[in-house]
């Protein structure tokens, strides 16, 4: 049995922890010390778009995270929870209009856990809208449930929103 004290994961997110400790079990059937381990774990800043950190100061804090289905919203606002923050914003841009159809009950509730919701236009990828649906429908389930959500069908209309209204001490994930 080995046993490795105070290991720190550079990166949140239950996966993480879970991907980090197979590594970190491979690493030491294959030599690897564990002070190297240590250092590894420490220094590891996860896949890209996967609670990617693009500004951390002590003002602002924001995050990109390619969470495009309920649990990996879930995920990643779960694991934001445990940053120090005035307000939780998450601004999300569902993808495809059969997903967003077909969980539409789903992406409200996992994003009514965030203080602010701000919703772009549905990226279409290979989808053209036949199914009548957008993101004001996921912005009326919210406001149903009382969440506070903006929905915008451009990008300028949202950052001008977003430079607005996010405060010092707000964390954003996009």
């Amino acid at each position: 049995e080995i046993r490795i004290p105070d290991v720190e994961l550079g990166v949140p997110v239950k996966v993480n922890i879970e991907n980090g400790v197979a590594a970190m079990a491979i690493a030491w059937l294959n030599g690897v010390k564990p002070e190297d381990l240590k250092k590894g774990m420490a220094t590891f800043t996860g896949s890209r778009r996967r609670f990617d950190f693009h500004l951390k100061t002590d003002q602002v804090v924001l995050i990109d995270d390619y969470a495009h289905h309920p649990q990996e919203i879930a995920a990643t606002l779960t694991a934001a929870e445990r940053f120090p923050h005035k307000k939780l914003w998450c601004v999300f841009q569902p993808h495809t209009y059969s997903r967003t159809k077909a969980l539409l009950d789903d992406f409200a509730r996992e994003l009514a856990k965030a203080d602010e919701v701000v919703l772009a236009p549905i990226y279409p990828a290979r989808e053209t809208d036949t199914l009548g649906v957008s993101s004001e429908d996921i912005a009326e389930r919210l406001r149903e449930a009382n969440a506070s959500v903006n929905c915008f069908s451009t990008f300028d209309e949202i950052e001008t929103f977003i430079l607005k209204n996010c405060s010092p001490g707000d964390l954003l994930i996009t």
